[in-house]
């Protein structure tokens, strides 16, 4: 037998010599397609898994500092009730300091210092009660009549008519503006609000918040010179308060530039008795 390999003529390809090629070739690329393996005849790494961050790597959110114990807000309120502003300040201040979007807690701290009338002190305290809870109606009678009390009458009405545009029948908003306004010397102004303060204190049965807003329309007939009608509302305000000095004060000017001087020398003795209690100025604070 002829030892010699027989050679295919051109143009044909031996079944066996095809089938030990083309094998290898298509498991090679199937084992590279399934198991990511290299390809046979190539140099190719293989692609890199990510690998999980060690624990210590992963930043911590530092944790939030405690809670009060249920209740301490009350506790709180109740000491500033019972006079005791350095104890309740004395709680207030961390919570505040630790929970500064706490509008409660920041309101309190505020209060403690507004009784004892240390306005300056009080101011931001209500401020960031305020940024923190802008809708709560509560905060803008405390931090208005703070501003109204250091002499800011503008920031003052800018917080009492955002409170008006909460609670558009709030008497002791309007009461407010109109005290403002008085100020301000804006009489106009000032006695449309006292006038809706008499009419919604009234309606109310607030018969003291209703006398003061006639005491106070007093004083804007006063200086607008009109005697008798000055006269009226503040006798009126006076059946009901009779501790309110700027009221008899008013009176008794009305009556001198009436000519009445001996009136006006008794209730002038009435204001001289007030002053002597203590009570200096009409109770215009809320508390």
């Amino acid at each position: 037998m002829d030892s010699r390999v027989a050679i295919p003529p051109p143009g044909r390809t031996s079944t066996a010599l095809g089938v030990g090629v083309l094998v290898p070739l298509v498991l090679g690329w199937l084992a590279a397609a399934v198991f990511g393996a290299p390809i046979q005849g190539q140099n190719r790494e293989p692609i890199a898994q990510a690998q999980p961050l060690p624990s210590a790597a992963i930043p911590a959110h530092p944790p939030l500092p405690p809670l009060p114990p249920p209740g301490e807000m009350a506790r709180c309120k109740a000491l500033i009730d019972n006079g005791q502003f350095e104890v309740a300040r004395t709680r207030l201040l961390p919570i505040v300091e630790q929970h500064p979007g706490w509008a409660r807690a920041a309101l309190l701290l505020g209060l403690t210092y507004y009784r004892q009338h240390r306005f300056e002190a009080a101011r931001p305290y209500f401020q960031q009660a305020l940024a923190a809870d802008p809708d709560e109606t509560a905060i803008h009678p405390f931090y208005g009549y703070t501003l109204y009390a250091l002499g800011e009458l503008a920031e003052a009405e800018t917080v009492f008519q955002s409170l008006l545009e909460k609670r558009p029948q709030y008497a002791s908003a309007h009461y407010a503006l109109g005290l403002v306004y008085l100020d301000l010397d804006d009489r106009k102004a000032a006695a449309k609000h006292l006038e809706s303060t008499i009419e919604l204190a009234a309606a109310a049965d607030d018969l003291e918040l209703a006398a003061r807003g006639q005491a106070r329309l007093g004083d804007v007939l006063l200086r607008n010179g009109d005697l008798d009608a000055a006269r009226r509302r503040l006798e009126l305000a006076l059946t009901t308060l009779d501790d309110d000095p700027g009221a008899v004060a008013a009176l008794s000017r009305v009556l001198d530039r009436l000519g009445e001087h001996e009136a006006a020398a008794s209730v002038r003795a009435r204001f001289e008795t007030l002053i002597e209690d203590g009570q200096d100025r009409p109770r215009e604070l809320p508390e």
